[in-house]
């Protein structure tokens, strides 16, 4: 049995804390989740969905469990003597190891979480080769501490100090390497050169007000109409030709759902402070438009072709190309762990989103490659301020540059784009036509339901289908008669069909009626038209509802 030296300090333990990360976690995950619940209940027509509720509340509770039970409370989460250090939570099934079998200790981060990464000797016993199956490495075992706060942090290294001198007091063992106080002291740095990042804050801040102001017009929750994006200012090659150029930037503050705008601003938020403070706020916001407007341009030429894009991707995109470039120019002094940690970070995001983009329908991947591209080039000749000496001497001649690079690649990208596949200011006179057939048609509706109540005689309905219903319907086949679309935009099927059934409905409301001998049920003076008219329109309404079925929303970014 191992003994104690005699100098040996007393055995040191830590307890999971509530200011951790991982707890700090579980109370953001509740938070996200009832909002979450809380809007869609709040914003649908039909009341709450008590299925969905469920199943999110169970799914919430089993995150939680999980994440509450990864903080071993009721135990102590790292205990540390002189022998060696022991905890719970150790990847793999070893979970004590003793001072004589440790090569080296680091402080440092694993995905972003801080781990006290420990390196066995050879003489450990532990093979030093990762497997296949979980990526472990028995010889570098870690231990996460995302349940133990900052100051914890600094405490555990003061303790494996204490204790592993205590073991051996003739000769010190190597200090433990801290390369999370190495990453503090630059983000320090960093802070102080922009304490509050107001810039970053300010976009994320009117991106989310420009949606909630949306959604008090008509915009939907989970995807909002392509005519209600373009009337608001959505990017479309057929207007931008048409000479609105200044859609290639209102395009950038809308977005078409929640899901939208919340992951379009995490991501902001996530690179932008950094950036805005490697930068500087002028530079930042040349960063953040010149990307969103490059992606704008590059999207004339694909997505915006045929559709509507808006949303603010692009402009994240360029944020996130400048972050990997500056951490890139100056990795050399950089903390070892931080500038792996962003670039492996940020490149993730990056690919993963442009696979997602190239996978799935209905993503601007165009605007997301033009912004990428830009911001890094953009970011390649502006100065960083991790060099204030190069800042100060250059930031004002080469911002000037990027202004004119900026102004003249999306003038340029977007002056060359091919004319508009779609003729998108169509849309709002097709949108205003369906809604005025919709109107139709749901009066129609609700004068038949007041016949069957008995509110109304069937013969005033028959005299009201001519004086009231046929000139309705009239002015609805004026409305969509106005509205030209190409052959190959992919509307002009639907137009064609509710031209047509406009043409029947019309044709049948004003026609005469004749009333039998001895009845008060009205028949068509021409049965064999009538006959026909009904038949041709249920073959019509089923291509016509087949039709907006297969129509997509604006395209989003």
């Amino acid at each position: 049995m191992d003994q104690q030296p005699p100098y040996a300090p007393q055995p040191e333990h830590f307890q999971a804390s509530k200011r951790s990360t991982l707890n700090t976690t579980r109370l953001w995950l509740w938070l996200g989740g009832v909002i979450a619940i809380a809007i869609p209940s709040a914003t649908a027509k039909d009341g709450i969905n008590w299925f969905v509720t469920i199943f999110m509340l169970a799914f919430l509770g089993l995150l939680d469990w999980f994440l509450r039970s990864q903080m071993h409370k009721g135990q102590a989460y790292v205990s540390v003597d002189a022998l060696g250090i022991g905890s719970p939570a150790f990847h793999g099934k070893t979970k004590r190891y003793a001072w004589s079998d440790i090569a080296e200790i680091t402080l440092t981060r694993v995905h972003n979480a801080p781990m006290l990464q420990l390196v066995l000797r050879p003489s450990s016993g532990h093979l030093d080769k990762r497997s296949f199956w979980n990526g472990q490495n028995p010889a570098r075992p870690a231990l996460p501490l995302s349940a133990l706060d900052e100051a914890q942090h600094g405490a555990l290294l003061q303790a494996i100090e204490r204790q592993r001198h205590g073991q051996s007091p003739h000769v010190a063992p190597p200090a433990v390497e801290d390369q999370l106080a190495q990453e503090k002291e630059f983000h320090a740095r960093l802070k102080a050169l922009a304490p509050i990042p107001w810039l970053t804050y300010g976009l994320i801040a009117i991106n989310a007000a420009v949606w909630l102001v949306t959604l008090g017009y008509g915009a939907g929750f989970a995807g909002t109409p392509a005519e209600l994006l373009l009337g608001w200012g959505g990017n479309a090659a057929s207007e931008v030709q048409r000479g609105e150029w200044w859609r290639m930037a209102s395009a950038l503050f809308l977005h078409s759902g929640f899901m939208h705008v919340a992951l379009n601003m995490l991501g902001l938020y996530s690179a932008g402070v950094t950036v805005e403070r490697i930068y500087g706020h002028r530079l930042f916001a040349l960063l953040y438009l010149g990307s969103g407007l490059m992606g704008s341009a590059l999207s004339l030429h694909f997505s915006a072709q045929g559709g509507v894009s808006v949303g603010a991707s692009g402009a994240v995109f360029g944020i996130m190309g400048a972050l990997l470039v500056g951490f890139l120019q100056h990795r050399d002094k950089l903390p070892k762990t931080l500038g792996k940690q962003t670039l492996s970070g940020a490149g993730f995001f990056i690919l993963f989103s442009l696979g997602q983009g190239f996978a799935k329908p209905g993503i601007d991947n165009a605007a997301h490659v033009g912004g990428l591209l830009a911001g890094c080039l953009l970011a390649y000749v502006l100065p960083e301020r991790l060099d204030l000496e190069k800042f100060v001497r250059s930031y004002k001649t080469r911002g000037l540059l990027c202004l004119a690079i900026t102004l003249g690649a999306t003038a340029g990208v977007a002056g060359i784009a091919p004319a508009a596949r779609v003729d998108q200011r169509a849309t709002l006179d097709l949108a205003s036509g369906m809604r005025a057939m919709a109107e139709a048609m749901q009066a129609l509706q609700d004068e038949a339901q007041q016949v069957e109540k008995g509110a109304l005689s069937l013969r005033e309905s028959d005299t009201r289908s001519r004086t009231v219903f046929a000139p309705r319907m009239r002015q609805v086949l004026a409305e969509l008669s106005k509205v030209t679309l190409a052959d190959t935009d992919p509307r002009k099927p639907l137009l064609t069909d509710a031209k047509r059934m406009t043409e029947l409905l019309l044709e049948s409301l004003a026609m005469e009626s004749v009333f039998p001998e001895g009845s008060d049920k009205p028949q068509p003076a021409d049965p064999q038209r009538a006959a026909d008219i009904s038949k041709e329109l249920t073959a019509i309404s089923e291509h016509f509802v087949a039709l907006q079925a297969s129509l997509q929303n604006g395209k989003k970014r």
